[in-house]
């Protein structure tokens, strides 16, 4: 076959290497690439289409290595530098890569390959405005380029995290919110709404009949989409959004002058309450930006857990045997804790459930930064796992949690799906009777939470 391609004209080689390239042959490829070398050693294209080849086949070492010299031999193609910045990322390169995509185009601005490579080096590197302004060139360049528009989606996905599309469709939650609020908004009522997100709850105070709604939203990308769902929704009137962390604003430019808002509602919790911050941000909206006698929406909230038996729990963060063999040792990286959807494991109440934190966002009552919890077993079995719930204390007649259903419950009327269930893994798993007694003892730094599970035997963590 060598004998029969060598006698072929260069540029019939060059064609059959690029064919064999599009028909997922690059092995063949390179053999048409290397034909042509043997008798033109610093033939540009035969270089910069052998280095893509061979980076195509795995071997990135030898692929950079002529896509350098395809480069160094003429200097103004804008190929070899795109494939050489594919191959710099792919080794870790990133500089050298981001160099390459730069020179790639200045040589061919219009590329659209050349675009979507860049942005995903610049993406890489946190860089995403940047990057979703060459994919939107891209776009405008060629709408039905498949990557483009797959960059894109993807690019916009990381912009906005995905638990907002749960939250906006959680219905039980949206109920209850938009419910106390009716209860607490007047004529008169100017509104903070802080971590607006895409502006649902500035729109439910609004349409209680507030007279001002304040709405702050760190995240740039989603401020700008709650600029635009409020007009479109017609509330732009009474809805002022602010692209700002509530830390960041200022009573004397942000509000209406003599003004502080006589209501806040503020949906900042993550699974285990106070991970985004909450606690910081009630305090600093209750000593800087409310008026003194403010409404807060949620008042109050708590960290709940359960012990409960699910093997099936277990084996998404623990392991023992399998096929046969002891996989143990496995359990030196085990996570911490392991979030999941509470229909995806059952389990068996073990247990009477038990407050750990409860944390009044009035100021009226502190919450210890340590506790200690002897909780009873009430039913014999095998203790999987700690989970978490929370529970927001809306006002005096609402709360709304995400409590899972236990082995022969049903969920509550109250339940929100948008928040997983958090849990943390006894491993090994511990064999329990009706009144052993379990020490817990849980530790939160404003932040984070932190608990660690005894051995009611030897009294030390069970995670040692």
């Amino acid at each position: 076959m060598n004998n029969s391609s060598n006698s072929l004209p260069v540029e019939e080689l060059l064609v059959l290497a690029g064919q064999c390239r599009e028909q997922g042959d690059p092995w063949q490829a390179v053999t048409h690439c290397r034909s042509v070398l043997s008798s033109h050693e610093n033939h540009a294209e035969a270089l910069g289409l052998l280095g893509q080849c061979l980076a195509a086949t795995g071997d990135l070492p030898s692929a950079g290595h002529y896509l350098s010299r395809a480069i160094e031999i003429d200097p103004n193609r804008a190929q070899p530098y795109l494939h050489l910045g594919e191959v710099n990322t792919q080794i870790g390169r990133t500089r050298e890569a981001l160099r390459c995509f730069q020179r790639a185009m200045q040589l061919q601005p219009d590329d659209v390959n050349i675009l979507n490579a860049y942005a995903v080096a610049l993406w890489g590197l946190g860089q995403l405005d940047e990057a979703r302004s060459l994919l939107q060139r891209a776009f405008e360049l060629e709408p039905e380029h498949a990557f483009t528009r797959r960059n894109r989606q993807l690019l916009n996905s990381r912009l906005v995290d995905r638990w907002h599309f749960a939250m906006v469709n959680d219905v039980a939650r949206n109920q209850q919110i938009e419910a106390a609020l009716k209860r607490t908004v007047t004529a008169d009522s100017v509104v903070l709404d802080i971590g607006a997100g895409t502006g649902l709850l500035s729109m439910m105070a609004a349409r209680a009949g507030a007279k001002q709604v304040i709405a702050c939203e760190a995240n740039p990308t989603l401020a700008a989409l709650a600029g635009e769902v409020v007009k479109n929704n017609g509330y732009s009137d009474r809805i002022r959004i602010i692209n700002k962390a509530s830390q960041q604003l200022d009573p004397k430019t942000d509000f209406p002058k003599n003004t502080r808002p006589d209501v806040l509602v503020a949906e900042v919790f993550d699974t285990l309450v106070i991970g985004e911050g909450a606690l910081s941000t009630f305090e600093h909206a209750r000593r800087y930006l409310l008026a003194p006698d403010a409404v807060l929406i949620p008042r109050r909230a708590l960290l709940y857990g359960g012990l409960i038996e699910s093997e099936r729990l277990w084996r998404e963060g623990g392991a023992e045997q399998a096929s046969g063999f002891d996989l143990t040792l496995l359990n030196r990286f085990r996570p911490d804790t392991v979030a999941l959807e509470a229909a995806s494991f059952g389990g068996r109440l073990l247990a009477e459930e038990f407050p750990i934190f409860s944390f009044d966002l009035t100021g009226g009552e502190p919450a210890p930064a340590a506790v200690r919890l002897d909780v009873s077993i009430g039913k014999a079995g095998v203790c999987h796992a700690l989970v978490y719930w929370i529970r927001l204390q809306l006002d005096d007649e609402a709360s709304i949690d995400n409590r899972p259903s236990f082995e022969g419950e049903t969920a509550g009327s109250d339940y929100c799906a948008h928040w997983y269930q958090v849990a943390k893994l006894l491993v090994p798993p511990m064999k329990v009777e009706a009144g052993m007694t379990l020490r817990i003892e849980a530790r939160h730094n404003r932040q984070n939470v932190a608990v660690v599970i005894y051995d009611p035997e030897t009294g030390k963590p069970l995670d040692d």
